[in-house]
């Protein structure tokens, strides 16, 4: 495990942390406090992260290289709440309370295409890894995708209204399936080329699920976690569950160190858990991390310095 891998945790601030110590870096808050940072997402050369907070007050791009300093803040007032970089860094997308999702250029600093495709509340959103579509999901069930060459946005699919949408996530490794995780506890996965459900974990968690993610190098290994206590890992290709774990708390938020065999989960008590993958029966370290539930984990890339 290299020194170099952090990674940000997200609640009643942002704070970044050392993987291999579990200790903080730098703790910071760009938004308004009266509600918790509830997105983030860093920069490819993680120079930067992105962040949105839970009242949707603005979109804060803060420079990471020393002391945290926001360098730059857009959608000010426009209740976005969710958000997701391009691989170049060049475009940030991002959801929120007003039904919208918006790009906005970087470069440009300013708004570059608003979509109003959703009837609800969009709760996440995520560029695929060539960048061409972006996905998001909503509150009334619906995953859109968005063509972002073409500027066409695809007919709404999803379950219905009974299971809005809390996490989405396309798999590093086979391009085109995105995965989804509902209110009802159901994960499915979606192949984005024709919309159609590629796979459905019905009932998986007995509760809301709140998280999923593939791992970076095993095209077979996907990970999901709910507020039932449950890390689930599950065989993509066999489309069977794997592994159950049972936590102490609800879970909020996960991520895969880029290496893949480690996984940071975030609980609504405000602790993290690290578990290696090859022994997940108890995590190999637990830290208290924010006073409210974690919102979002996101692990910096992999540098060769």
């Amino acid at each position: 495990m290299q020194d170099s891998i952090r990674f940000a945790s997200a609640g009643d601030d942002i704070k970044i942390w050392d993987s291999s110590s579990m200790t903080v870096v730098e703790q910071f808050n760009p938004h308004s406090t009266s509600h918790p940072v509830s997105s983030l997402c860093w920069s490819r050369n993680n120079h930067f992260l992105v962040s949105a907070s839970g009242s949707g007050d603005k979109i804060v791009f803060s420079s990471c290289k020393s002391k945290p300093v926001p360098l730059l803040e857009l959608a000010e007032g426009k209740k976005q709440t969710c958000v997701n970089l391009n691989s170049g860094s060049q475009y940030v997308v991002s959801g929120g309370l007003d039904n919208t999702v918006n790009i906005w250029d970087l470069k440009l600093k300013r708004l570059h295409r608003t979509l109003k495709d959703h009837k609800d509340e969009v709760t996440c959103v995520t560029f695929n890894s060539s960048d061409s579509y972006i996905a998001s999901g909503s509150m009334s069930g619906e995953i859109i995708l968005h063509n972002v060459t073409t500027n066409l946005s695809s007919t709404p699919f999803g379950h219905g209204s009974s299971q809005p949408i809390r996490h989405l996530k396309y798999s590093s490794v086979k391009k085109f399936l995105l995965g989804a995780v509902s209110d009802t506890g159901s994960v499915t996965l979606w192949d984005a080329h024709s919309q159609n459900p590629y796979h459905m974990f019905e009932g998986a968690h007995k509760a809301p699920a709140s998280g999923i993610c593939f791992s970076p190098v095993n095209d077979l290994l996907l990970v999901t976690i709910g507020l039932d206590k449950r890390i689930i890992c599950y065989d993509v290709s066999s489309k069977i569950l794997l592994q159950t774990v049972v936590v102490e708390s609800p879970l909020t938020a996960v991520d895969f160190m880029p290496d893949g065999a480690t996984l940071a989960v975030g609980s609504s008590r405000g602790k993290i858990y690290l578990y290696d993958l090859r022994m997940l029966n108890s995590p190999i370290k637990t830290v208290g991390a924010h006073k409210t539930s974690v919102q979002c984990i996101q692990f910096s890339t992999q540098q060769h310095s």
